[in-house]
């Protein structure tokens, strides 16, 4: 590989500096043929800036919902061209202008495979953030709505959910596969019987490098404890949703918060998150975009 400056960064801050563990970086050097490093006289890995630049357009394409097999060992300028073609591609068809009328269709006749299909074409072209934000959340709010007016039946609902929730832990497994971060602990609060916002948060996790451990449902507050205890979780992720957020879940909150060390980072998300005024320690998460970025800092912190 030609290199265009002279290598100057070791492996860990490479790692640093593009949210990839040293591990990752090592096996896509045998597997793929980059990055290649230099070496110092002791054997030591130094990189170049030129590496760091191809790793993070690598990182924005894999965000996008590329495979690693895909990306990385495209050349800088055959990277920068995907990028921009689809950059190019998403301002002429914006993903939220799209109508969530067909999707909503598919779960009124509980027309699984319809469903499904058109959930994962529509992961494959959006990438797991967009995907979220742009299909899965506004259905999920969709259904809500027409269920709330009588058009829906709690029966759609709960075949919205499993469909949604079987398309996600799909999604997810390639990239929790790959994930060298952190284990972040998830769960929902005793009461919150709502699964698919755990599902999302664990999707935007693995995206994000980081190992999604899921509790499922309605957990008690010793439960999770002892949970992050047994898994030496680096964070515990909650999901609240507006039916739950409120008093009783800032109790628990202020429970949890108690349970766990000052050091172990809570956050909370979902539409009864902010509702619940969490204590002091806990965050609140309000988007996804907003989740990975905060995910990438704690894995970064904690690769550091």
């Amino acid at each position: 590989m030609k290199k265009t400056s002279e290598p100057a960064f070791p492996i860990g801050a490479v790692s640093r500096a593009t949210g990839f563990s040293p591990d990752i970086l090592r096996v896509w050097q045998k597997r793929y043929g980059f990055p290649v490093p230099g070496r110092k006289p002791s054997g030591h890995r130094l990189y170049s800036a030129g590496d760091i630049r191809r790793l993070r357009q690598i990182s924005r394409a894999i965000s996008r919902g590329h495979r690693p097999s895909q990306v990385v060992a495209l050349p800088e300028r055959e990277l920068e061209n995907l990028l921009a073609e689809e950059a190019a591609s998403t301002s002429r068809e914006p993903p939220a202008a799209r109508p969530i009328a067909a999707l909503l269709d598919h779960v009124s006749k509980h027309r699984r495979e319809e469903l499904s299909a058109a959930l994962l074409a529509d992961a494959s072209a959006l990438g797991p953030i967009a995907f979220l934000t742009h299909r899965i959340a506004p259905l999920a709010e969709a259904v809500g709505e027409a269920w709330a007016k009588g058009e829906l039946s709690i029966h759609h609902e709960h075949f919205f959910s499993e469909c949604a929730e079987d398309v996600l832990r799909g999604i997810r497994l390639p990239y929790e596969r790959a994930a060298r971060g952190p284990v972040i602990l998830l769960a929902t609060l005793s009461g919150e019987t709502h699964r698919l916002g755990l599902q999302m948060a664990a999707l935007v996790t693995a995206a994000a490098g980081l190992r999604p451990h899921v509790l499922g449902s309605d957990t008690p507050v010793r439960e999770i404890a002892d949970a992050w205890v047994l898994r030496n979780a680096s964070a515990i992720g909650l999901s609240i949703s507006i039916s739950t957020g409120g008093a009783s879940a800032h109790r628990e909150l202020e429970a949890l918060r108690r349970a766990v060390p000052s050091h172990v980072p809570i956050f909370a998300g979902g539409k009864g998150a902010r509702r619940s005024h969490p204590p002091a320690g806990v965050a609140v998460v309000e988007d996804f975009e907003r989740l990975a970025d905060w995910l990438r800092s704690l894995r970064t912190a904690r690769s550091a």
